[in-house]
C-alpha cells in the first residue's frame, strides 16, 4: 500500500490547507522549525494556516490554559521553542453554517455533507440559497433540483430512483403536501495543465521563415523592374527640381519689372 505523502509547509497553499489534520499540521510546524529560512517564512505561512486554523502556544505545566483550550476543542502539541513555550494548540475551523462555505474548503466536502448544511439553513431549500453560495456549491457539484407532489416524488421509477442511479445524493425538503428535492452529484475533477511555453520557439521560427521567404520574394523579382523603379523615382525627383517654387515666381516677375523701367529710362 503506498504511503501518502507527508506534505511540507512549502507546499500549502490556501487551498489544499483544508486538507490537512491538526496532528498534521503540528507535525509540519515542528518539522518546519528546523528549516534555516523558517523565521523569514513563518508570516507566509501563517497567512495560509490561519485561514483554516486557530493557533496558540502556550507552556504545557500550565494545567489552567491546557484545560481552558481542550474545552475549546483545541488539540495539544509539543512543539519545541526557547522559554515556556513548550506546546502547541490547534483548533480547525468547522464548517456549520452554510455561509461558511467556500471556493477552498468546499473541495473537501462530498454531497452528503453540503446537503446536511442546506437541510440546516432553516428551511430555505436551495433557490432560497444567496447566489454566491450557489456559485461556490455549483462550483464541485452538479446540482438540480425538482418541487413536486410527494406521490410524484416517490412513484416508482420516478424522478428520485432515477437520479439516485445516476450518483446523486438527495435532500427532501417538505413544502406542504410537496417535496423540494435537491440533488447532488460531485463534478469530476480536472487536472490542471501546464502551459508548455516552448511553442514560442515554434513562432519564432516561423516569424523567421515568413522573413527568410519575404527577402526570397525580394530576391526573385527581375532587376530591370527594380532600375524602372529608380528610374521612376530620379524622375520624380527631377519634377520636384524643375517645378519653380511660388517665391522664385514672384522674384522672376519683379526682375522683369526692375527691366522695363531701365528700358523706358
Amino acid at each position: 500500500m503506498k504511503e501518502k505523502h507527508q506534505m511540507t509547509l512549502d507546499e500549502l497553499t490556501k487551498g489544499n490547507v483544508w486538507s490537512i489534520s491538526e496532528s498534521e499540521l503540528a507535525y509540519m510546524l515542528v518539522e518546519g522549525k528546523k528549516e534555516e529560512d523558517y523565521a523569514e517564512m513563518e508570516s507566509h505561512y501563517m497567512n495560509i494556516i490561519r485561514t483554516v486554523f486557530d493557533i496558540k502556544y502556550l507552556d504545557r505545566t500550565d494545567e489552567d490554559a491546557v484545560a481552558k483550550l481542550e474545552n475549546q476543542h483545541y488539540e495539544i502539541f509539543s512543539y519545541p521553542s526557547e522559554g515556556e513555550v513548550d506546546a502547541v494548540a490547534i483548533r480547525k475551523h468547522s464548517i456549520k453554517k452554510i455561509t461558511d462555505l467556500t471556493l477552498e474548503n468546499i473541495q473537501h466536502l462530498d454531497a452528503t455533507e453540503v446537503l446536511e448544511l442546506i437541510k440546516h439553513n432553516m428551511g430555505t431549500g436551495w433557490k432560497g440559497l444567496p447566489l454566491s453560495i450557489q456559485d461556490i456549491i455549483e462550483s464541485v457539484f452538479f446540482v438540480d433540483c425538482s418541487t413536486l407532489p410527494e406521490k410524484v416524488m416517490h412513484r416508482e421509477g420516478g424522478i428520485i430512483d432515477r437520479r439516485q442511479e445516476d450518483g446523486y445524493e438527495v435532500l427532501e425538503i417538505e413544502r406542504g403536501g410537496w417535496i423540494e428535492a435537491i440533488f447532488l452529484k460531485p463534478k469530476p475533477k480536472i487536472e490542471k495543465v501546464k502551459m508548455d511555453f516552448s511553442i514560442k520557439d515554434d513562432d519564432e521560427d516561423l516569424e523567421q521563415n515568413d522573413n527568410e521567404e519575404e527577402d526570397e520574394d525580394l530576391d526573385d523579382l527581375p532587376e530591370e523592374e527594380n532600375e524602372n523603379d529608380n528610374d521612376e523615382d530620379d524622375d520624380e525627383l527631377d519634377l520636384e527640381n524643375a517645378t519653380p517654387e511660388i517665391e522664385d515666381i514672384e522674384t522672376i516677375e519683379e526682375v522683369e519689372d526692375d527691366d522695363e523701367e531701365d528700358v523706358v529710362n
